[in-house]
């Protein structure tokens, strides 16, 4: 007989009693395969018989090998006899030193069960859209833009002013001695970039060609560490000053975009204004899409074990150091590309998988609720769209998506539009 007791919404404790009969079968099938491997002398290997092998190793050598066998058949069939729909392994609580080959014997298994979702009220869904509009301002940037594109650094005579690049030679010191990485020759600074050390730059304001300087500043506490917090002197020698000459946004430079029909700044700022409605129309949309369902989770009440957000976890990190290795990149860099580091990358996976899990969760208990449902004719659109999208035949794209990853591609999409329709924005 077997129990169920409720821990919590999402997790059971099972109580599965295993009868004096399955017990010893499962003892007679552990010896089956522990003798197999036994060498005594007078008896071939594999032959020992079973009361001789009691008289040697005793029952408890086979204990372990018997619980596997009984914990294969009962566990299970107590999962589908109660209908639980679990999402990781049992942890087992047995008294392991009160097993007796003569009786049967009870032991527990706490297992997560897939989460319970209680969606909130659809007309408590809000969200605040992206805007559409285009202004003149908007264009204006644009077109900005092109023309810092198109700038020109010229030789200046004169003092070198935030903006202008200078072109120098430059040696750190500290205390008097040369240090490691700190020297550099015709190197082109922008003054103002921020590119060098706090101070380095604001001290080269006025120097003109040909002159000489030298520089006080003190290395950031977060700088390297050889560096960190230090006092250095750099003596820098100016060859050039040079400051960037933009062209006059006129019809030639519009031409020279080589533009089909566009030939005039009038045009080109039409066709601009066409091409950044289409931008913002696209990123309303990705946004919209996000924010609905995410406004949406948030509504919810589901609670997401453990156990399921670090197999999502241990996948991400899979994956992850999977394409490492692929790129020949040491798992640490490979990071740095990402944005994350060795101590915090499991972190932010569990955070992003928490997200993700209750989202789709979130997701899924919709479509039931609503009874979304994917038809043929839905279902061949899918695959028809999805080849022209991938300049692919619908075989092929059978192939590569199931038929019941793409009902819910379309199941989705269709609680996606449910969403979208149903959202009040603010």
């Amino acid at each position: 007989m077997n129990t169920v007791e409720h821990l919590s919404e999402n997790r059971v404790k099972l109580t599965i009693e295993v009868s004096k009969e399955t017990w010893q079968k499962a003892l007679d099938k552990a010896f089956e395969i522990k003798v197999k491997d036994v060498k005594v002398d007078g008896f071939r290997p594999g032959k020992l018989p079973k009361n001789q092998y009691l008289i040697r190793f005793g029952y408890q050598s086979l204990y372990e090998e018997a619980m596997e066998i009984v914990f294969q058949e009962t566990y299970p069939q107590a999962v589908v006899e109660n209908k639980l729909r679990v999402v990781s392994n049992p942890d087992i609580d047995l008294n392991f030193y009160a097993l007796s080959p003569d009786q049967g014997f009870t032991y527990t298994a706490e297992v997560d069960l897939f989460p319970v979702v209680h969606l909130g009220a659809i007309e408590d869904l809000k969200v605040k859209p992206l805007s559409k509009e285009v202004t003149e301002e908007d264009l204006d940037q644009e077109i900005q833009k092109l023309i810092a594109s198109k700038g020109e650094n010229v030789i200046k005579n004169g003092p070198a002013e935030k903006g202008d690049i200078t072109v120098i030679d430059f040696e750190g010191f500290l205390d008097g001695v040369p240090f490691e990485g700190g020297k550099g020759e015709n190197y082109e600074l922008e003054l103002g970039s921020n590119t060098f050390i706090p101070g380095f730059e604001d001290q080269l304001l006025g120097i003109v060609a040909g002159e000489e300087r030298e520089i006080h500043v003190t290395f950031p506490e977060n700088y390297h560490q050889e560096l960190a917090g230090k006092d250095a002197t750099f003596k820098v020698v100016a060859h050039e000053i040079k400051n960037k000459v933009y062209p006059e946004w006129d019809d030639e430079q519009v031409k020279d975009l080589e533009i089909e029909n566009v030939s005039t700044v009038a045009e080109h700022r039409e066709y601009l204004r066409q091409q950044l409605t289409a931008k913002r129309l696209e990123e309303y949309e990705n946004h919209l899409t996000n924010a609905v369902v995410e406004a949406y989770t948030d509504l919810a009440t589901v609670e997401v074990p453990k156990s399921m957000v670090q197999n999502y976890v241990n996948q991400m990190k899979k994956n992850i150091e999977n394409q490492a290795n692929h790129y020949k990149v040491p798992l640490e860099i490979f990071l740095q590309f990402n944005g994350l580091t060795l101590e915090n990358y499991e972190s932010e996976f569990a955070k992003f998988a928490e997200k993700r899990i209750k989202q789709d969760l979130v997701m899924e208990q919709l479509i039931i609720q609503e009874k979304f449902e994917a038809s043929e004719e839905e279902l061949e659109n899918f695959y028809q769209i999805t080849a022209e999208e991938n300049h692919s035949d619908i075989e092929t794209i059978k192939k590569s998506i199931s038929f019941e990853d793409a009902r819910y591609r379309v199941q989705f999409n269709k609680a996606l539009d449910y969403l979208k329709e149903k959202a009040v924005l603010v």
